[in-house]
This record gives structure tokens, C-alpha cells and sequence, in this order.
């Protein structure tokens, strides 16, 4: 990943915007103390008036000659307007009076007996600092990695760890707050709702469910049957099927043939209803196939949310290569990583790719426990090797940059669809490199996942409220432990021996 020191500094714009910075702050980005001050700051600061700087020689260089690297490592620094350097206790409390709902703060924080105090608690903090971090969430590249890792215990790093987050808990459960009135606003948007695009030839229907309705009021992803060019694909769960049934009461449309495109429940439930219904054959890859006969009995909660699926029922046919359409050709590439038997369709004529689960956005942080995700960094490489110009996630969401297809707020996402891919690769292939350096160090999986969400990283405490909402009420088969499981699979079964120990709570691969 890019350091962020260095990209704050290069290239003219950036060297402008950190000239013309009112007040620029230096920050330590390894200390979580830090971290979550900057956040704060960064919340509170409305009106732009600070540019918060991770500590480099190159940005102390850019910044103020005057600066040390010693000096700032040691306490905070901040280089007012008026070009005089605030340093430590002081710093903060100049910080504080730029804002209204901190301003008492630092007013009484430069006067007696506050301003005392203050310096007497801050340089305790600042001595020990390096005692409170470790040489986590990416930050080893900035200042004095080698000091961190040979002062620094687990303990200590749990304290620092919880304190970032602590002084963060506010701005978690605002976040919580507004992406839950987010999801609310799509769920009533996409409610029995249908989207017809490129002329009728996709058409998204959005499925509902009694049950089914709590995951995308909780955790926003929407249930979709995608209709592409005569074939449906991703018919939904039993519990879903009374809204299938409605939309194809309503809409009547032709359907030639009935695809899967991997063996989770809320896919695959309806694949033989739709077929008996439509007279349309039933389309597999032969892994889906050995998955749904019989299908593995899900964990309870699953069952009771999205529904059990029956056994797949022959006939069907087990996907080659490609598949015809109406007007073309669909083709078929095994993309595992999300499961073993995942498979993406692809429309070069129209440069359309029908991803399934294979892309959830760019970052997602509670997977199932069948992910691997060291397979799915291979899938998505793969899948950058396409023209995409179109690209329809499994659960509602649609990537395009072209003109023809309307906007929809929630659902159309107007970003290159190789951009989004490219931004997720990074993603994992950074989260890997964290995950092997926790592992070589003898790290606890619990002390890997912290390192995978460092609070520096706004997504980290943002989605916090939501993900841990997800651990609980699935019992822990999805969460952020999951992930770091992902890259640590040595089973390379297919997906029920992996699936079932995982979620029986069983043995399964190590973790250390």
C-alpha cells in the first residue's frame, strides 16, 4: 500500500494544499493514541482548518525546516499560521480552541492549574508510548519500527488497542447509526421493487422474505434473481420464493434456462421450483452439483433467517465453458475464493459480467466460513484480465461508468468496474501480507484480526457497529475472525468437510 508520508508531499497539488493548511499537525501513525485523536480531529474540523500529517523526514522537510524528527516522534507538533510550533500538551490545547464544542477545553487547558496537569499527564503518556503500541496496522514503515517491536508486549498492545478504540466509541456508534438509516433508505427503495436496464435484456428482482428482510435492514445486502438475455440466474431461498413468484406473476418474462453460480442457500433454494415452473432446464458447475446432493444441513440461525434448501433434483445440467443465451453467449469461469464452486458469466459483446458473490464491493470484512481467500486474490486477478464495463454483484449492486444505464440510488454505483476489482485486489493483498507477518511473529488469531483493523483505518471503526452486529447474530460464522481464517486455510478439501467442522466448532486448520 502507498505511505501515506510520502504521498501528502508528492506532486504539486498536495505540496499546495499543504502550504495553504492553516494549522498542520504531525502526527506518530503507529500509536493508536494518535490515531484516534486524529480522528476526532479530523470529525470536528468542519471547516478544514488543520491538514493532519503522519510523521516522515520528507513531510518535516516539506513542512518546517525548524522541525526534528526526534523532537516530533517524542510529543505532538503542530505549525500554526503564524508559523510558531505547538508542541505536546500545548499543541492540544490550541487544537481545542478551534472548535466550538472543545473550545472551553482548551481555554481552561492554557491557564493554571489545567495547563500543569495537562503537561504532567500528557508527557507521562508520551514517555511510554512505545510501551502501549506495536508495530501494527501497517504503520512499521513510518519512525522507529525496530524500537516498537522490541519494547512492545501483547499487553500492552490490547491496552492501546482498546483505548483506540474507546476513544473512538462515539464516532462507532454514530457511524452504526447513519449506515443503519442508510440501509433502511435502499431496503424501502428496492422493497417488491423490480430494475430493468439495457432494454429489458437484464432485469434485477429484488426478493423479500419476513425473516429474509432482517439482512438487509441489519447488514445491507439485498436478495436479488438476476434476468439476463432468457436466463436466471441466483433464483433465492425457500423463504423468498412467495416474492419470486410475484415478480414473475408481474413481469412474465421468458426464461430459457436456470443457472446457479455457487451453493449458497440464498441462491440456490429455488432452483427446481423455478425449473417446474418455467419448464426451464437447471444449469450447474458439477462441484455445485456434488454440494446439493444432498445439500449440508446449515446452522441454525442460518436456517431459520434465509431457509434450508432441498436437495437438488435431476435433471440438470452441469455447466461447460460457455452458455447460449437468447442473442448470445454467456461464458463460464470458475472464480473460487468466496466458495470452492464459484463461477462468474460473461458477456463479451456487451462486456457485462455477472459476478454472483465473486465481488461484494470493495471492502467486505465478515466472510463466511468457507472463504479462501488466497484462491479468491487469484479469481479476482483473473477477472481484471476481462473488459467490464458492467459489473452485477449477486446481492443488488450494479459498477458502471456507462451512459445506458440509469442511475438508482443504492444499487447503481457509478465507479469503473476494473477500479472497484483493483481497489478490492489491494485490499486483500494487503490484508495477506498482515496476516503473514502476525503469523511469522507467533501472533494469536484475535491479535492478527486486531492488526487487520488498526482504528487509523476509518473503514476499521466505521463499519465496527455493524460487523460485530454480524459476529453476534450469527453466532460468529461471519466475522472478522473469518477473514483472517481466509488466508490460513491448510484443508484444501472442497466446501463441506471445511464448512461443517468450521461451524461445529470442530478442529480445523490452524491459526496459532
Amino acid at each position: 500500500m502507498p505511505d501515506p508520508s510520502v504521498a501528502d508531499v508528492d506532486g504539486d497539488p498536495r505540496q499546495g494544499r499543504i502550504a495553504k493548511s492553516p494549522y498542520r499537525v504531525l502526527y506518530d501513525e503507529q500509536c493508536e493514541i494518535c490515531q484516534g485523536c486524529v480522528s476526532w480531529l479530523k470529525t470536528l474540523d468542519r471547516k478544514n482548518q488543520t491538514t493532519c500529517l503522519p510523521i516522515s523526514a520528507e513531510v518535516l522537510a516539506c513542512v518546517d525546516s525548524r522541525l526534528r524528527m526526534d523532537d516530533c516522534l517524542r510529543q505532538l507538533h503542530v505549525v500554526t499560521p503564524a508559523g510558531a510550533i505547538l508542541v505536546g500538551w500545548d499543541a492540544v490545547a490550541g487544537l481545542a480552541r478551534l472548535f466550538p464544542s472543545t473550545w472551553l477545553v482548551g481555554a481552561a487547558g492554557q491557564r493554571f492549574p489545567v495547563r500543569n496537569a495537562g503537561r504532567l499527564l500528557y508527557g507521562f503518556v508520551a514517555r511510554n508510548r512505545y510501551a502501549l503500541s506495536k508495530c501494527r496496522g501497517g504503520a512499521c514503515r513510518v519512525a522507529k519500527p525496530e524500537a516498537v517491536r522490541r519494547q512492545a508486549r501483547l499487553g500492552a498492545f490490547w491496552s492501546c488497542y482498546r483505548f483506540g478504540f474507546f476513544i473512538r466509541s462515539p464516532l462507532v456508534l454514530w457511524a452504526g447509526i447513519k449506515a443503519a438509516a442508510q440501509r433502511a433508505s435502499i431496503f424501502a427503495r428496492t422493497y417488491h421493487e423490480r430494475l430493468e436496464l439495457l432494454d429489458g435484456k437484464l432485469t434485477l428482482l429484488f426478493l423479500n422474505g419476513m425473516l429474509p428482510n432482517a439482512v438487509p435492514l441489519l447488514f445491507g445486502e439485498l436478495f436479488t434473481t438476476v434476468l439476463y438475455d432468457g436466463v436466471a440466474i441466483d433464483p433465492g431461498s425457500p423463504k423468498m420464493r412467495r416474492s419470486l413468484a410475484r415478480h414473475l406473476r408481474r413481469v412474465r418474462p421468458k426464461i430459457a434456462k436456470v443457472i446457479a453460480t455457487h451453493a449458497h442457500e440464498e441462491h440456490v433454494g429455488n432452483l427446481n421450483w423455478l425449473s417446474d415452473v418455467t419448464g426451464a432446464p437447471i444449469y450447474v458447475s458439477e462441484m455445485t452439483a456434488r454440494f446439493l446432493t444432498p445439500f449440508k444441513k446449515l446452522p441454525w440461525v442460518r436456517a431459520a433467517i434465509i431457509g434450508q434448501p432441498p436437495n437438488l433434483r435431476p435433471p440438470f445440467t452441469v455447466l461447460g465453458e460457455s452458455v447460449d443465451t437468447e442473442s448470445g453467449q454467456l461464458l463460464v469461469i470458475a472464480t473460487p475464493g468466496h466458495c470452492d464452486d464459484h463461477i462468474v458469466l460473461y458477456d463479451p459483446r456487451e462486456k457485462l459480467l455477472l459476478a454472483g458473490d465473486a465481488f461484494m464491493g470493495s471492502y467486505f470484512a465478515t466472510p463466511n466460513p468457507d472463504v479462501d481467500s488466497r484462491k479468491w486474490l487469484v479469481s479476482l486477478e483473473r477477472m481484471m484480465a476481462l473488459e467490464i464495463e458492467i459489473l452485477v454483484e449477486g446481492h443488488g449492486h450494479i459498477h458502471t461508468l456507462r451512459p445506458d444505464i440509469p442511475d438508482f440510488p443504492g444499487v447503481v454505483i457509478r465507479e469503473d468496474p476494473k477500479v472497484a476489482i483493483a481497489e478490492k485486489l489491494d485490499y486483500l493483498r494487503w490484508l495477506r501480507e498482515q496476516i503473514d507477518a502476525g503469523l511469522e511473529e507467533g501472533l494469536p488469531v484475535r491479535a492478527i484480526e486486531a492488526s487487520c483493523f488498526p482504528w487509523g483505518n476509518r473503514t476499521s471503526w466505521e463499519s465496527c457497529a455493524t460487523d460485530e452486529c454480524i459476529r453476534l447474530l450469527s453466532l460468529g460464522h461471519f466475522s472478522r475472525t473469518e477473514l483472517v481464517r481466509s488466508f490460513v486455510r491448510t484443508n484444501r478439501d472442497p466446501l463441506p468437510t471445511v464448512y461443517e467442522i468450521r461451524l461445529s466448532g470442530g478442529g480445523g486448520p490452524p491459526c496459532r
